[in-house]
């Protein structure tokens, strides 16, 4: 069945995947705006104010807002990544209408209540507390400071401590003013809705948004840097995040990207889980994971071994990136990544959730709705000779950045 589109009467664009068979529907609301659109000093700020958009509008308390959508048995969340923030509900396809009006009501309506920011404010400090209780969330964010370094991608989407303590109600107003408008959102949904109702429900829940005129943010490209950061603290193991030279989204060479990723750390046959698992023993896991911006991109290798092996893990881990730079992949090789990466992208859609993710993303990236036999065609259309000549020219054999954390002083 064909796509939808329709525009709301206060600009805001809606998208449709309809999947006639399925019970449920997922609605999506997709703001072009993520911690890199920050300025210093409110670092963070995107991120709490999408945490304050579930703490009461004008009609509903907080309570009110978790109570209705456990009514309706669906689940309503969010996230903020650099460049998105995203709010989200999946329900069953005849409380569709319901989940419209609900997101709508908080993305245009909230009050921002000075008792609840002061509460959630208690809230986001405990998450960032316990960010830096984990291990791969540290060592994470140590790698994009020293990747990205005085880029907006170098600084923590949760912000610091210090930024979060300096939020007021005025300043995340108006940033949601500044970046909440019909200019710089739109709305997807997948499932099996009644196309009109979910129209007049969303007509009536985004009739309220502000209109302002979009704001022109000079954004400058990131510069990668290759260094090396090393950090104390008392864990059992040694936790290391090498980073990679990536590439931006969308980007020609974007699907040969993931299928070079998915070889090299994408499940128990890649080359990185065989070499450093199964063969040496060096590591529990071992993964490799492609992150993509609009105008750059960095690929992840993390890895966690005890103390007295981490040289021999991080000597390792280089070694099969000179490797894969002199070495082409076999057909075999070639064969079992591309089939892993089409059967993440189908099973990936099964699911209401899925589908609508997928068309907010490709929006996002490519301007359009990407269908799934293109995206096929793309993965069939890389060879060998593409994953050997895109290594050697992202350099990784030769530029890491190492971010390494734990017990460095323990034999």
């Amino acid at each position: 069945m064909a796509y939808k589109e329709h525009t709301l009467a206060s600009g805001v664009r809606v998208y449709w995947d309809p999947m006639p068979e399925s019970r449920a529907a997922s609605i999506g609301v997709w703001v072009r705006t993520g911690s890199r659109f920050e300025a210093t000093e409110e670092g963070g700020v995107t991120h709490f104010l999408e945490h304050m958009c579930f703490k009461g509008t004008t009609t509903r308390s907080a309570e009110d807002i978790a109570n209705e959508m456990d009514f309706l048995g669906g689940e309503m969340n969010a996230f903020t990544s650099q460049e998105v923030t995203s709010f989200y509900a999946t329900v069953l396809t005849e409380n569709s209408r319901q989940a419209g009006n609900l997101l709508g009501d908080i993305l245009t309506n909230s009050v921002f209540d000075p008792v609840e920011l002061e509460r959630e404010r208690g809230v986001v400090l405990e998450e960032l507390a316990e960010s830096k209780d984990d291990p791969e969330d540290r060592v994470m964010e140590n790698l994009f400071r020293i990747y990205f370094g005085d880029h907006p991608f170098g600084a923590p989407i949760l912000g610091t401590e210090e930024s979060i303590t300096r939020f007021s109600r005025a300043s995340v107003r108006e940033y949601f003013k500044t970046h909440y408008h019909p200019g710089n959102l739109f709305i997807t949904i997948a499932g099996n809705v009644h196309w009109d109702e979910v129209i007049d429900a969303l007509e009536n829940a985004f009739q309220n948004i502000s209109v302002r005129n979009p704001s022109s943010s000079l954004l400058t490209t990131p510069v990668p840097s290759f260094s090396r950061m090393e950090e104390e603290d008392d864990y059992e193991q040694v936790h290391l995040c090498i980073g990679l030279r990536g590439l931006p989204q969308p980007h020609p060479h974007q699907t040969a990207l993931r299928v070079l990723t998915t070889h090299l750390g994408g499940g128990m046959s890649s080359r990185l889980f065989q070499e450093v698992r199964e063969k040496r023993g060096l590591a529990y896991s071992v993964f490799s994971s492609p992150l993509s911006f609009s105008d750059g991109g960095i690929v992840r290798i993390s890895a966690s071994t005890r103390p007295s092996r981490r040289e021999e893990l991080a000597t390792v881990l280089v070694e099969e990136l000179r490797r894969l730079e002199k070495i082409p992949l076999t057909v075999s090789e070639l064969t079992r990544s591309k089939n892993q990466l089409k059967s993440s992208l189908l099973l990936g859609l099964e699911s209401a959730g899925g589908r609508m993710s997928k068309m907010g993303r490709d929006l996002l990236n490519w301007g359009r709705e990407i269908a799934v036999t293109e995206i096929e065609q793309w993965i069939d259309q890389v060879t060998s000779e593409d994953i050997l000549h895109l290594v050697q020219e992202l350099k990784w054999g030769e530029e890491q950045a190492f971010s390494v954390l734990g017990p460095l002083s323990a034999k």
